[in-house]
């Protein structure tokens, strides 16, 4: 994204359209090497992903580990 070429998003813009745990994880994997960090939307569509099968993860393990200790 960049401003000269008008693909411009604002903080809040990206908050309001991809959520703060989206962008939080995208910021901080998107500048991790030497060249400058750059901010794709599909990164951010990717990370989300990612954050949503964590959760369901966790829950199936809670669940398991739940039903494990109630037998």
């Amino acid at each position: 994204m960049s401003k000269s070429t008008g693909n411009f998003m604002t903080l809040i813009q990206a908050i309001e359209g991809f959520s703060a745990d989206g962008m939080r994880l995208t910021l901080a994997d998107a500048g991790d090497k030497i060249e400058d960090a750059n901010f794709y939307e599909q990164n951010v569509e990717a990370q989300l992903l990612r954050l949503y099968t964590f959760i369901e993860w966790v829950k199936d393990v809670l669940n398991i580990s739940s039903s494990q200790t109630n037998n």
